[in-house]
């Protein structure tokens, strides 16, 4: 570590006094210090001592620097807390060390998860709980650890519990394990750990801690129940609580990663898909940031939109034009392109640009691109290629989505015909129906189009044509295009009829070309559609509003969790789920005073998304409400699940607490069915940022019958 970066560390381990905003509150004062009772905390009080609270470094998703005086830094829930700084290299020291610390955090709690997980979620409620810092809770203290823990106990029997524990009115650590140890016991797990424990050692009260399981045994397990026949044991022998651990670990996840066929053109894959990237809410009164791009790239978005208008100064700029939106600089927009475009994979990156600059900004643009870009951004070598490049071929490549010219295509085709394309400028205007009926509704089109296509001329850059590898043109069906370099949008409310008129036309087209379909403009508060409908009928790119985390967003993170890129499938896939729904940890609202507040009452309910005839023929499963237990409730309720088209669905899972005034939403997960693992798994849950949930598992068992 350099000389910056201990400067650094020592400011926080010492303390230092910065001017900070916590989420919902109001600018003020703050000493920051590094937790003395626990490494992994950071403790933050006003210099009265009036004010005092925590924040989990293991829990920072992200750290964000707005130029040299701010850091914003976020947690998996959405809080924030933002420093200011005096000098950027306060800022930068500052920054370092904390960086430092986050780290050394992550690794310690690695360790401790992977030696006794209970206990290592328990010291830091223990160091939240622990008021006086003195490393013992007193009874206030332990109410308030057990409410952490949305466990209901009355506080008569809870009073009982700590005077026949106590010490000098006082719980020690020692204590307090043992106390956590003997209610965080997974007893669903007793019978499985029983019957795979060959090792039998010493006299105890309780038969579990007179047995063990060795490796052999645990590898016998792991064949048997998980269907892992290449699990290696990492020591000779594992009690209990070492079994629960492995089983609430990361590393038994429902989910399995798979690989995915790079050699098809781009045109056969579903792509991750975002519209209005730029926005971090709604579409009228929003706010934009380059952050926004930053997140839909770490959440593995590969297409996004750029908004670009014309800057006061020259310099292009990203804007949801005619609202209250803010704007950001186009090269800001760009360079984050450049730094987070292959965050999560090496799949190909696509700038969607909806053009309303001026011929002199437009240029500028192609500059910017080139000259911040420049190996990654993919220019088309070959026009008269007739399939796509693969995705293997285009691995770290940046697309541009670009305006058709006629003019210009017909140059690159050498090609005489009169009209290639029609100038796509209103996406929902231009799309040619083959129904009769339709006649002067696609004559009036017709003459539409033909005036926006001389204004067109007019407005086109051939700077900008030249690095364009998607060239946005008229969604024709009734005739094969010449250029295999398009693409078609097509607005939310259009396309179904589009399907439903010419499904068969549609599916061919969309073997070879590219289509998008976008949210209809009506939706001023940003919210989502149903994407599934466009995917099942071949449409690569379903555009969604990231920043607003609903249901279809759900699905959404789903469908592309084993990749960014999903090759499309026109094989059935048939099968039959058997699911047990066993148990769940630590069920808590997201809001922390309610958690103080209010036990929860909850349940799993699990659904299935996509084709028709799946989502038709499911039932509604759910288990039964257990009442006031959201640490550990115990379910034990199974179901069916028959897919038919297993390609084309999503698994959703979520838990909620039931409430006569209406159900409130705890955790969720969405995962692709072929990417489910066999046997008992855990299902990591999301709170409704979509943001991983501490320790909050539902634990499952799936059978697969295909």
């Amino acid at each position: 570590m350099n000389k910056i970066n201990n400067y650094g560390v020592n400011l926080l381990v010492y303390g230092v006094l910065l001017d900070v905003k916590l989420h919902k509150m109001k600018r003020t004062q703050i000493i920051l210090l590094l937790s003395p009772n626990e490494v992994r905390m950071i403790q933050m009080f006003d210099s009265q001592g009036t004010f005092s609270t925590y924040f989990d470094l293991t829990q920072i998703s992200d750290i964000q620097q707005k130029e040299e005086s701010q850091l914003k830094i976020i947690n998996t829930k959405g809080d924030y807390i933002k420093l200011y700084f005096e000098s950027s290299f306060q800022l930068i020291t500052l920054k370092e060390g904390l960086d430092y610390l986050i780290k050394e955090a992550n690794r310690i709690q690695k360790q401790l998860d992977s030696y006794n997980q209970i206990w290592s979620s328990a010291l830091k409620l223990i160091t939240k709980a622990d008021i006086d810092m003195n490393n013992k809770l007193n009874f206030k203290e332990f109410q308030f650890l057990i409410g952490e823990l949305q466990i209901e106990i009355p506080e008569r029997k809870l009073i009982q519990v700590f005077e026949k524990n106590q010490k000098n009115n006082q719980l020690d650590e020692t204590t307090l394990y043992k106390l956590l140890m003997d209610i965080t016991r997974r007893h669903e797990l007793k019978e499985l750990y029983q019957k795979y424990s060959s090792k039998q050692e010493g006299m105890f009260e309780d038969p579990l801690q007179a047995m063990l399981m060795t490796d052999k045994d645990l590898q016998q397990f792991y064949k048997i129940e998980q269907g892992q026949i290449d699990y290696q044991a990492k020591r000779k022998l594992y009690n209990f609580y070492d079994f629960q651990n492995i089983i609430f670990s990361e590393e038994n996840q429902i989910f399995q990663q798979k690989p995915i066929d790079q050699s098809q053109p781009i045109t056969k894959y579903l792509i991750n898909s975002s519209h209005n990237t730029y926005l971090e809410r709604n579409q009228l009164t929003g706010e934009s940031s380059c952050f926004a791009y930053q997140d839909a790239f770490k959440m593995g978005f590969k297409c996004v939109e750029l908004d670009c208008w014309d800057g006061d100064d020259g310099e292009p700029k990203v804007t949801h034009g005619h609202t209250l939106v803010n704007d950001i600089k186009l090269k800001d927009v760009i360079i984050t392109v450049r730094e987070f475009a292959f965050y999560k994979d090496n799949n190909p990156a696509i700038l969607s640009l909806e053009m309303h600059c001026c011929l002199k900004q437009q240029k500028r643009i192609a500059e910017i691109l080139q000259s911040i870009l420049g190996e990654m951004l993919f220019v088309i070598k070959d026009y008269k290629q007739e399939k796509f490049s693969t995705l293997q071929q285009l691995q770290r490549k940046v697309l541009v989505k670009y305006k058709a010219d006629d003019h210009f295509l017909q140059e690159k085709l050498q090609t005489h015909s009169s009209t290639l394309f029609y100038t796509q400028s209103h996406d929902d205007m231009l799309i040619k129906f083959e129904d009769n009926d339709n006649q002067n509704i696609q004559s009036n089109i017709k003459q539409f189009s033909q005036t926006l296509d001389e204004q067109h001329h007019k407005k086109i850059c051939r700077e900008l044509l030249d690095i364009t590898s998607l060239y946005a043109v008229q969604l024709k069906l009734d005739k094969k295009p010449e250029l295999v370099w398009i693409v078609s949008s097509v607005s939310e409310d259009k396309i179904q009829d589009i399907i439903k008129k010419n499904h068969g036309k549609f599916q061919e087209y969309v073997d070879n070309y590219f289509v998008r379909i976008y949210p209809l403009g009506l939706r001023f508060d940003s919210s989502n559609y149903d994407p599934f409908p466009s995917w099942t009928a071949g449409a690569q790119m379903v555009a969604l509003n990231i920043q607003t985390k609903d249901l279809f967003m759900l699905q959404n993170y789903g469908m592309f969790l084993n990749s960014s890129y999903v090759l499309k499938s026109n094989q059935d896939m048939k099968m039959n789920i058997y699911v047990r729904i066993i148990s769940a940890t630590n069920l808590v609202w997201e809001d922390d005073k309610r958690r103080q507040e209010e036990i929860v009452d909850p349940y799993i309910k699990i659904r299935i998304a996509g084709n028709h005839d799946d989502v038709n023929k499911s039932d509604k499963w759910r288990t039964e409400v257990v009442q006031d237990n959201g640490y550990h409730p115990i379910f034990n309720y199974q179901c069916v699940i028959q897919l038919r088209h297993a390609q084309q669905d999503v698994i959703y899972i979520q838990a909620y607490s039931y409430s006569i005034l209406g159900d409130s939403l705890l955790g969720q997960y969405c995962l692709s069915p072929l990417n489910l693992r066999t046997g008992y798994r855990i299902v990591p849950l999301l709170n409704s940022q979509f943001k991983p949930l501490s320790n909050s598992y539902v634990l499952m068992h799936i059978k697969i019958e295909y």
